[in-house]
């Protein structure tokens, strides 16, 4: 087998490689592309994090590839390992591919499993975290300590998938002040841009000019340079998909934290064992995969009433009685933010 040529094109690394490379589906030769260095986007993070999970359990080895960040290396990448036989292919940034289905048909021997995006093809599996529905609790607890009565929201590229957790924020605050505001702010789709902490932190301070005194960062790589510039005047952010409360202790309100590392551990573990009977897995607070943290970092921000009141509200989302909407296309979401 040939070493895949994107890896000396764009100075990939290899973390582990998996032998035995064959079209064949029945065997099990996973791969993970990640665009950007790992350990700077907290979502990379999390993902490797399962990775290792998996590799600890079973002892099999999984094809880790860290390449460019645009959207050509990563197209790039995943073509070449489809061409060497890969199965299955982690589409980690399945929201970002172009024409994911018709890539997908031009290779119907071949497993797919993408995060956070669904499609309905038969060698299509995905894994999607209800980012919505943390970002709901996060929205609330936002309100509860808000002073000004106004919050912001700083994300990088505007997509259906970012939106749902300006989305659920957006509801979560509402719930708790149908009068707040929401400030919300995209720094762009260019190269680099889930890394670019210079403008997600200057959207920050933009924000917090306008009197934003809480703000979410749904950012990736770019995320903590909000949670540095709210420390630095004295307000409040929030982190996202792991926990960001120890980056600046007393100024970060709590982390809206998403398993993903259990899902990417499920997602190897069934294509391990050959197990494809279901194209669409949906975890939620009901299963503890999305959720708001409570430590020793936040503990002076947080009141045991406000506590107890996230505490209710989590049970009625996951009783149905509080509904979240994902649906960013319609209200109430694109209507209550300014």
């Amino acid at each position: 087998m040939r070493i895949p040529i994107i890896i000396m094109f764009f100075l990939s690394a290899v973390l582990l490689c998996s032998s035995n490379v064959s079209a064949d589906t029945d065997e099990f030769n996973p791969v993970l592309v990640y665009q950007g260095p790992i350990d700077e986007n907290s979502f990379t993070v999390s993902i490797h994090k399962g990775v290792e999970r998996f590799k600890k359990k079973t002892g099999d080895d999984c094809t880790e590839v860290v390449i460019g960040t645009t959207v050509e290396d990563y197209v790039t990448a995943i073509t070449q390992f489809a061409e060497e036989g890969y199965s299955p292919i982690f589409l980690l940034y399945g929201n970002h591919f172009p024409d994911l289905v018709t890539f997908a048909r031009k290779y119907p021997a071949t497993r797919f499993i993408i995060l956070d995006t669904v499609r309905d093809e038969p060698n299509i599996y995905s894994f999607v975290l209800a980012d919505h529905e943390g970002s709901f609790l996060a929205g609330a607890l936002a309100a509860m300590a808000s002073k000004s009565g106004k919050l912001g929201f700083v994300s990088v590229v505007d997509t259906p998938f970012q939106r749902r957790f300006l989305c659920g924020y957006t509801q979560g605050a509402k719930y708790i002040n149908p009068d707040i505001e929401v400030l919300k702010g995209f720094i762009g789709n260019y190269e680099n841009a889930w890394f670019d902490g210079n403008a997600t932190s200057r959207l920050a301070n933009q924000m917090m000019d306008e009197g934003a005194d809480v703000i979410y960062q749904a950012a990736g790589g770019a995320g903590p340079a909000v949670l540095e510039a709210c420390a630095a005047r004295g307000k409040l952010g929030i982190g996202v998909d792991i926990n960001q409360n120890g980056l600046y202790p007393g100024s970060v309100l709590t982390s809206m934290v998403k398993q993903t590392d259990k899902a990417i551990y499920a997602a190897l573990m069934l294509a391990k064992r050959g197990i494809w009977r279901d194209n669409y897995k949906r975890l939620g607070l009901e299963q503890e995969a999305v959720g708001i943290v409570f430590d020793e970092h936040n503990k002076g921000l947080v009141t045991p009433e406000m506590r107890s009141r996230i505490e209710n509200i989590r049970k009625k989302i996951v009783l149905g009685e509080i509904l979240v909407n994902e649906d960013t296309e319609n209200p109430p979401c694109p209507n209550n933010v300014k």
